[in-house]
Order: structure tokens, then C-alpha cells, then sequence
């Protein structure tokens, strides 16, 4: 096993949802970390944390070189998940991922390791209901996915060169999350809105257990251009995920079905208000596209036998400790 502890790592995106817990992660570990930030003076989570600061961009590659820089191990976390414009995602999630590869590869080559999040979107959903593996044929849906699968592309042209592992978490929640946010804002409100047509199914992922993988991504001694699914192992129903999400919630919500072609024609008015507001829509007709397929699922015997994950927080514990953050920070009143 590899020791993350006292190495000097980098984390692109550590200002983020995803990328702040893992830094806390990192810092309990006692990992000496630096984050690339584009903004130093709006460090949003890791404010206050004994981080080493490098302002710098993915999609500038001039900026990349003092902060991949001695450094022993990187982590990739900085991507985009909506945007107002498709060419957005690629410019972010893979040309950025090309950028910090590069610059990985010419400043700084005996990298013990390079770690990138990509998405169970990049993989697309199971068309039968068995969960998805990573030797399957990807099938994303969105250019979310497809911009986070030629992303795991970039990675894999380097994995001759220096370490390289892929994890795809699947549908990631919890505190600080301003996406799966609008669920439980709705739903304390006491109101849920459900696709027709039919059970959906998904394996949510609680943002602690990604940190946690992540950490054993970076311990575990892994064949470069391992990919692994990150997620609760096993599969809820939209119906089960609601139960647990009004009870772990204490609140009440009234459920309202509505047909597919009326939420495409919902993400389109989303879309078209974006372009008055200059803000990425939350929900849009790709998002739409996402939400009607069935099944979100994932099979996780890889990564457990690999490298030993196991989910820590089974959905309703995660569910609960999402509720108290959102109530805390007054994101819910």
C-alpha cells in the first residue's frame, strides 16, 4: 500500500463541492496539500484551512506549471456539471483534464500517481437494468457525459507514462452540493415532482464515501488506467429515494407525476431564461434527457475488491446529515 500521508499533493477544483471534502480528507490524513484556485480570494470552503494556495486555471495552460510542481500525487476534481452552452463542457472538463496532463507530463513526470473524477455519466446508464461495469462500451447521453468521457481519454494517453486511475462516482450528495440541492428545497416546500412513465432507479454515492475512495485510490497499488464506479452498493427506486428523503427530512411533500415530453419542453424554458440571467440552467433539456433514462446503476464488485471500498453511509444517514448542513447554513429554513 502506497501512504498518502505527509505527501505533498495537488487538487484542482478543492474550492468545489467535491473537491473541499476531499481536501479535509487529505489534511486529516496529514497529506501537505496545494490547490490550484482561480480565485484566491474566494476560497468558498477550504477557507481557513492550511492549504498551500497557487492561483491558476485548467484552461490556461501557462498557469499549470508552479502548481504541478513538486508535488508527488494529483488529484483531477475540477470539471463542470451545468453550463449555458454545450462547447462549455468540453473546454472545461476535457480540454482542461488535457492541460494539467500535459503539464504534469513536462514538469513533473515521476507523478506517483494521477487521479482524476469523471462521472458514471461518462459510462451512460445500463439499457436492461444490469448494472454498468467499466469493460462495457460507454454510452453517454449528454454532453456532460461525453465531455467527461473524452476526459477518462486524455487520462488514458498517459497511463504508459505515470500512474493513472478513473473514478466514476455516480449520482454525488451532501453538504455543500447546490445541484441534488433543489430536491430537498422542494421537498421542504412539500412539493416532489417525479418523471411519468415508469420506475427509474439510481445508486446514489454520499460525498464522504467519494472522498474516502478517492483516499484508496490513491493508497491502493492500482494498475494504471484502472476505472472504477464509486456509489452505495445497491439500487434505489424514485419512489425509495423519496421515502427516505421526506423521513430523514422530517417534512411532507406532495407528489406530482408529470409526462416526459412536458419536462423537455420545462428544460427548454429553463434554457431559454439562462440567456437573460447569463446563468447556466439548473435543469435543461439534457438534464431531462439524463433523468428519463431508468437505470442509473453500477456494479462495484471492482473497486471492492480492489480496493476494498465499502459505503460508509447508507442513503437515509446520508440524507440526514445533508438536511442538518442545508438547515445550519440556512440554505433551508
Amino acid at each position: 500500500m502506497e501512504q498518502v500521508e505527509h505527501q505533498n499533493v495537488l487538487v484542482t477544483g478543492g474550492t468545489g463541492f467535491v473537491g473541499s471534502h476531499l481536501v479535509e480528507s487529505l489534511l486529516q490524513q496529514g497529506s501537505t496539500v496545494t490547490c490550484l484556485v482561480r480565485d484566491p480570494a474566494h476560497l468558498r470552503w477550504i477557507k481557513g484551512l492550511d492549504v498551500r494556495l497557487i492561483k491558476g486555471d485548467c484552461s490556461l495552460p501557462g498557469s499549470l506549471a508552479s502548481a504541478v510542481k513538486d508535488v508527488s500525487l494529483v488529484f483531477h476534481v475540477a470539471g463542470l456539471t451545468k453550463a449555458r452552452r454545450a462547447r462549455e463542457y468540453y473546454e472545461v472538463n476535457q480540454l482542461g483534464t488535457r492541460n494539467i496532463l500535459e503539464a504534469c507530463a513536462r514538469y513533473n513526470p515521476g507523478i506517483s500517481k494521477f487521479i482524476l473524477v469523471s462521472s458514471l455519466a461518462a459510462a451512460g446508464p445500463s439499457s436492461d437494468g444490469t448494472p454498468v461495469k467499466d469493460t462495457d462500451s460507454p454510452r453517454p447521453v449528454s454532453d456532460y457525459g461525453k465531455s467527461k468521457l473524452l476526459a477518462e481519454e486524455e487520462a488514458m494517453r498517459y497511463k504508459d507514462r505515470f500512474p493513472v486511475v478513473i473514478l466514476r462516482p455516480s449520482a454525488v450528495y451532501g453538504p455543500r452540493d447546490a445541484d441534488m440541492f433543489e430536491l430537498f428545497r422542494w421537498a421542504a416546500r412539500g412539493l416532489w415532482v417525479e418523471l411519468a412513465g415508469g420506475k427509474r432507479f439510481i445508486n446514489p454515492c454520499f460525498v464522504k464515501d467519494l472522498a474516502s475512495a478517492l483516499l484508496l485510490a490513491a493508497e491502493k497499488k492500482t494498475a494504471s488506467g484502472s476505472i472504477y464506479f464509486v456509489a452505495e452498493d445497491r439500487p434505489y427506486s424514485w419512489p425509495e429515494f423519496r421515502e427516505a428523503l421526506l423521513s430523514s427530512g422530517g417534512v411532507k411533500a406532495r407528489t406530482i407525476k408529470i409526462p416526459c415530453w412536458a419536462a423537455y419542453l420545462m428544460g427548454l424554458a429553463s434554457e431559454l431564461g439562462s440567456v437573460f440571467t447569463s446563468r447556466p440552467a439548473l435543469t435543461n433539456r439534457q438534464k431531462v434527457r439524463e433523468a428519463v433514462q431508468r437505470y442509473w446503476t453500477c456494479d462495484l464488485t471492482k473497486i471492492e475488491n480492489e480496493l476494498g471500498f465499502r459505503a460508509a453511509f447508507p442513503l437515509e444517514k446520508g440524507l440526514k446529515i445533508t438536511w442538518e448542513w442545508y438547515r445550519k447554513q440556512g440554505w433551508i429554513t
